[in-house]
């Protein structure tokens, strides 16, 4: 279980949970967002219960595994559910991933007059893609 510190205060929860807090929190930073989520945890009297977590840019928090014995009583909190939502949500914030192209493999030149780009040092077509005389 680990603990997640928060606004001047803590809950603690399982690891996976915690850990997919934190990605999801740091992604939302990078793009400037923010948004609220539920949070299964264990409050500071021991009993269970469900945060609503303001996440952000402006969001400060840290995770710890270091529990005392009060905080680590009862089983590891787990929510499948929960953990595949937050992975979803900060993949859809990373966007595309550059794939690779493995060396020998034709590659279209962007640059070329099929795609109405002139060539350097050249005028660009005029509408009907004609180019003009110099």
């Amino acid at each position: 279980m680990k603990r997640i510190s928060y606004a001047e205060d803590h809950l603690v929860t399982g690891d996976d949970i915690a850990d997919a807090v934190m990605a999801y929190a740091q992604a939302l930073a990078m793009k400037g967002r923010s948004d609220s989520i539920e949070v299964p945890a264990v409050d500071a009297g021991g009993s269970p219960r469900l945060f609503t977590v303001l996440i952000g840019p402006a969001s400060q928090m840290l995770t710890s595994d270091a529990l005392t014995v009060d905080e680590a009583r009862g089983d590891e909190i787990r929510d499948e559910r929960i953990v595949a939502d937050l992975m979803a949500r900060t993949a859809a914030l990373a966007g595309p991933s550059p794939v690779a192209v493995p060396q020998g493999t034709d590659v279209v030149d962007l640059e070329t007059e099929q795609f109405g780009v002139a060539e350097l040092g050249s005028v660009a077509p005029d509408q009907d893609g004609d180019r003009p005389s110099r």
